[in-house]
């Protein structure tokens, strides 16, 4: 079975990867344009929940093999993302917890466990590591603290086309350094019915091996809000290997647990440095 493999695309999401729907955090005053007023009316429609679960299925498909899975995922806004991954037979094999500053796995199938700061994804994928941005991947938005001035704005019948050849990321917290952050080259399509994103590229400057291509298909409306029941994730250029998930049900702004025990028995698993 290939779902260590799994786990680690998982893991490598979040060096792509708040929710949040206020202009201020977005933009600095300045001459509104077409350009400003798609990008705004896209973040106004944006997914906003402070609690999400939803139950999924996925398929991680690869050239010479194919993995299907189910599974859960848990999320409070801006503090934890957990997911819990099954194999056949409705057995756990996986469980993930992803905080703004650290990540938790355990592989019950080897009985090892890892326990790291986000600082190690990006030191060890040389990107950068932002919880927010997998928060946004996962509900279909934009990334928060990134520039909203370097857009261009391509219309055509299908929609919109927001491009960036060079998006800077704006400082976060405070004490932060932006210019240690990674320059995203990034694409997104917007639908002209109902501004959310449809499918948008990512490609981190400097990186010829990071680059994720993000697909969302099958919108539903809950409580006014449209998510996406279906995201398709590509790496690099590579058609014949991506990993599709689909949410079969979700609900909204219900306080949940996000339980983590790591057994004594377990071993820790010591990762790879650079």
């Amino acid at each position: 079975m290939r779902f260590q493999v799994l786990i680690i695309i998982i893991i490598t999401i979040v060096a792509f990867t708040s929710c949040k729907s206020s202009k201020r955090e977005f933009a600095k005053p300045r001459r509104q344009t077409k350009v400003d007023s798609i990008y705004s009316l896209m973040v106004e429609n944006q997914f906003n929940a402070d609690w999400f679960t939803g139950k999924i299925k996925g398929v991680y498909q690869m050239p010479d093999d194919k993995q299907v899975f189910s599974g859960q995922i848990r999320l409070r806004k801006d503090s934890v993302i957990w997911v819990s991954i099954y194999a056949m037979m409705n057995i756990e094999v996986f469980r993930i917890e992803i905080q703004p500053d650290s990540f938790k796995f355990i592989n019950r199938l080897k009985k090892t466990y890892i326990h790291e700061s986000t600082k190690y994804l990006k030191d060890r994928f040389n990107v950068d590591v932002d919880f927010s941005m997998i928060q946004s991947l996962m509900l279909g938005n934009d990334f928060p603290f990134y520039e909203t001035d370097v857009f261009k704005l391509m219309d055509n019948n299908q929609g919109y086309h927001l491009k960036t050849l060079a998006r800077h990321k704006l400082k976060q917290r405070q004490g932060e350094d932006p210019s240690d952050s990674s320059i995203l080259v990034q694409s997104i399509w917007i639908d002209k019915d109902n501004y959310r994103i449809t499918k948008q590229n990512v490609k981190v400057i400097g990186s010829n091996k990071t680059k994720l291509r993000v697909t969302y298909r099958d919108f539903e409306d809950f409580n006014g809000q449209l998510f996406p029941m279906k995201r398709i994730l590509r790496f690099k250029e590579d058609q014949n290997t991506f990993l599709e998930i689909s949410f079969t049900k979700i609900t909204l702004n219900e306080k949940l647990r996000f339980p983590f025990r790591i057994s004594k028995k377990y071993t820790k698993q010591e990762l790879k440095r650079n």
